[in-house]
């Protein structure tokens, strides 16, 4: 009597069991794996692995102020440092924060690890932007690194950037060629006042 007692609420909790895993798997594959949560995280695994094709997958490169931001470099590597590149540091340990959905736009608060190629090591707080595609959420290059320009730009790097910027001015030709590039994107770089206010003391703005 009491083996069959026993068996059956043996039998009651693998089937309690199973149940719980079934929900956790289709929650995983239904709901999880369409989340802007899961877009992101694969973003990282990606660029910390260096695997450009995932990168790829998960990135949205597009954007009126990518033209400006590739004539420094890759956006992709600012917005990660240690991907591709590791002049500019690498990223240690990388904490996703609360994230906010409105409509088809989502925004990650992260926080980031970073090691300097000196070894030193200090915290950025950066706001990751992302859009729902067709092909799922992806990442937005342009407005996670014009929106966190000062995260992703420490103040040492942006004075570098700044000389060699006004070293460029100093040609009236080349003061009035970039002048007349970024008139017509006045509108976009409003929307970043960090960007906005880096491109004033540049003298482009």
């Amino acid at each position: 009597m009491l083996r069959r007692i026993a068996g059956r609420a043996l039998g009651i909790v693998v089937a309690l069991v199973l149940v719980a895993v079934a929900g956790v798997l289709l929650w995983y594959f239904l709901i999880y794996t369409k989340s802007p949560g899961y877009a992101l995280n694969q973003f990282f695994d990606a660029a910390k692995a260096n695997d450009a094709e995932r990168v790829a997958r998960y990135t949205d490169t597009s954007g009126p102020l990518l033209m400006l931001f590739r004539q420094f470099g890759d956006p992709v590597q600012v917005i990660y440092p240690g991907y591709g590149r590791q002049d500019m540091g690498k990223v240690d340990k990388v904490e996703v924060g609360p994230i906010t959905v409105e409509g088809e736009t989502a925004k990650a608060s992260v926080t980031m690890e970073v090691v300097s190629p000196q070894g030193k090591r200090y915290t950025i707080r950066p706001t990751y932007v992302l859009r729902k595609t067709d092909e799922g959420w992806k990442v937005v290059v342009e407005a996670t690194f014009a929106g966190s320009f000062n995260e992703f730009v420490p103040p040492a790097a942006q004075q570098m950037i700044l000389q060699q910027i006004r070293r460029l001015l100093a040609n009236p030709g080349v003061a009035q060629m970039a002048q007349m590039q970024l008139q017509g994107l006045r509108a976009e770089i409003d929307k970043y006042p960090q960007l906005r206010d880096f491109l004033k003391r540049a003298g482009l703005y």
